[in-house]
């Protein structure tokens, strides 16, 4: 007899007492995420299925754990990585699991570590600040273009604190630091550049093809044409015609350039540093 699965996360469900409903779900938490699927994209919106994912081998068990989760969130966005699953899809039981990783919080953790480190053959930063801030933010960007849902574990007030992480938070400092601010500016300023390319990153889509989303922009537009409020509005008939599948680096490409204007304006002779002039209300 095959196996019953999740409806919703594809999890094998243990076999039921044979009368009543059949179950549908693994848990009240895939419930509510198929439930708010429905009511968002309509009784015809498909569950976000975990693909088959083969458990990996070799190494450290933790780092094959991290490393199946990320695939997991890669493919299926991050509400689809649970313990239960990881486990599931490790072929593992759910305690052995546990062992390797203490809880969802530390396993999130350890996958902004496992995205974020510096790989050996990394090109070496430029010297100049503008050119290293530049290529920091790229690489930011290109780690959530990558990863969406890396957004989520590092746009907190409680963000993981890993030594990788807190790593690239020490090179946007540095450069800042060479480029005249002082420490407690330098930080203030990594908090503006941050939000900047954090702000930015809420606009990339796991899927930028998805129906539902064109849908939703199709249907939008027409309304507000419709209805006549593109009136006096010409930036919205801008705005049709683009799209953030094709624009979005070009966006973000743009705000970066003016936001480096304002950090970085250029020097003066005999001015001061940036902490004692622009970077403090005092």
């Amino acid at each position: 007899m095959p196996a019953v699965r999740c409806a919703e996360c594809q999890t094998e469900l243990p076999a039921g007492p044979g009368r009543g409903r059949p179950r549908r779900y693994c848990s009240r938490r895939c419930q509510a995420r198929a439930y708010r699927r429905r009511r968002e994209h309509g009784p015809t919106a498909t569950s976000r299925l975990v693909p088959e994912t083969p458990p990996p081998t070799g190494g450290d068990p933790r780092e094959r754990l991290v490393r199946l989760a990320v695939e997991l969130a890669d493919a299926a966005g991050l509400d689809a990585v649970s313990m239960r699953v990881l486990a599931d899809r490790a072929g593992l039981p759910a305690h052995a699991v546990y062992r390797h990783v203490r809880n969802r919080a530390e396993l999130l953790s350890a996958m902004a570590e496992h995205v974020t480190v510096r790989r050996p053959g990394d090109p070496p930063l430029p010297r100049d600040p503008r050119g290293r801030l530049e290529r920091l933010a790229w690489q930011e960007w290109a780690m959530y273009r990558r990863h969406p849902w890396l957004l989520a574990i590092l746009a907190t007030d409680q963000p993981p604190t890993g030594p990788a992480v807190l790593t690239m938070v020490d090179r946007v400092v540095a450069a800042f630091t060479d480029a005249g601010y002082d420490p407690a500016a330098a930080f203030r300023a990594y908090l503006v550049f941050s939000g900047y390319l954090q702000g930015m990153a809420l606009l990339i889509r796991r899927d930028p093809t998805d129906p539902a989303y064109r849908a939703w922009w199709s249907a939008t537009r027409d309304r507000l044409a419709r209805t006549g409020r593109t009136s006096g509005r010409p930036w919205l008939a801008a705005a049709g015609d683009t799209r953030p599948d094709r624009d979005l680096d070009a966006w973000f490409r743009f705000g970066l350039g003016r936001l480096l204007d304002g950090l970085l304006p250029p020097p003066r002779a005999g001015s001061p540093r940036y902490g004692r002039a622009a970077g403090r209300d005092d």
